[in-house]
């Protein structure tokens, strides 16, 4: 599954990047959010000499924005194809190595053979940072990441750092767990692949790449900022730009709620999420059960803390219409 939206300059070499893979058994879905360049021209120009490009969609949603156009695609596939063995999601401005869903399927098969194809089971990989002219900055998405997502995933209801979507895949198992919602729910709000981390963490076995099967390419134009260590420089940003630190906390509890209450199964996991937003004690005691941000730096570990304990989140757009949940 791919979202485009005025990706011509770099969407080419994506597509190319898919039909080197070495795992060939592959078709790509993909939902345009209104592109004014000439992405779905190439897109239908791409399709007409590949016929594994099955669907080209427009998002016609009042709701626009990657995260909305990433659902309006995740429902059409849900609603309209057959079951896949695999799914995987591309962002139009990056490149696969050529093995990434070969080695990726392989680690998906090893854990269906250990538990059975009925266990969902999610896969990751890191990712090289490379410039919007595709020269390599020899840096990885790990050096920023202080804690991996495998390491403790329960983190990532608190922070949503962890897992980035052009790394990820699951199987079938997991995807029939997905409650995908109506646009008017989940609007541009809730980041597709943070949502899937949390599905991961509740019911899957999950496995972890330690290598670089994607370039990911800073064009200045993307959806998330790259994570860095906090160096004088770095706090210094932070602090002058509070509401945005606020603001994608309040987006990532949003979605933890979200998920929460619309969980396909109870849990006691999920029991305890809901609790963790209700009073400072619950955080206090879901933070120890759990070990979340234990191994994070200070300053990521304390300003989570006192964002959540002050309850600024809540004077944010994703809390102020009042209560959303049951």
């Amino acid at each position: 599954m791919m979202a485009t939206y005025n990706g011509e300059k770099y969407l080419k070499d994506q597509i190319v990047s898919l039909q080197k893979q070495t795992f060939t058994n592959w078709v790509l879905y993909v939902s345009d959010d209104g592109s004014t360049d000439n992405t779905v021209e190439l897109l239908k120009e791409l399709q007409k000499k590949d016929d594994r490009i099955k669907k080209i969609i427009i998002n016609k949603s009042k709701y626009h924005g990657a995260f909305a156009n990433y659902f309006n695609l995740m429902r059409y596939v849900q609603k309209m194809c057959h079951p896949f063995d695999y799914y995987f999601y591309c962002d139009q401005d990056d490149i696969w190595e050529n093995d990434k869903m070969y080695l990726e399927v392989k680690a998906i098969d090893q854990i269906e053979k250990e538990f059975t194809e009925s266990m969902p089971a999610f896969c990751y990989c890191d990712l090289e940072l490379y410039s919007a002219d595709n020269r390599d900055s020899h840096d990885k998405m790990s050096n920023h990441i202080r804690t991996q997502f495998v390491d403790n995933p329960y983190n990532s209801f608190f922070k949503d750092q962890y897992v980035w979507g052009t790394t990820i895949s699951h199987n079938y198992a997991m995807w029939k767990l997905l409650f995908l919602g109506t646009p008017n729910e989940v609007k541009n709000n809730i980041s597709h692949d943070v949502y899937l981390s949390k599905y991961a963490m509740t019911y899957a076995k999950i496995v972890y790449i330690p290598k670089t099967l994607v370039r990911y390419r800073r064009t200045g134009n993307n959806v998330s900022d790259t994570p860095g260590n906090y160096g004088m420089k770095k706090v210094f940003n932070k602090l002058t730009h509070i509401d945005k630190l606020v603001n994608n906390a309040a987006r990532n509890y949003w979605g933890s709620l979200y998920f929460a209450y619309h969980a396909p199964i109870d849990t006691t996991l999920i029991q305890d999420v809901k609790e963790c937003f209700k009073t400072r004690s619950c955080i206090k005691k879901f933070f120890k059960k759990y070990n979340v941000l234990k191994n994070e730096s200070f300053l990521g570990r304390y300003s989570t803390k006192l964002i959540l304990y002050s309850r600024i989140y809540k004077l944010s757009h994703f809390f102020k219409k009042g209560k959303i949940f049951k």
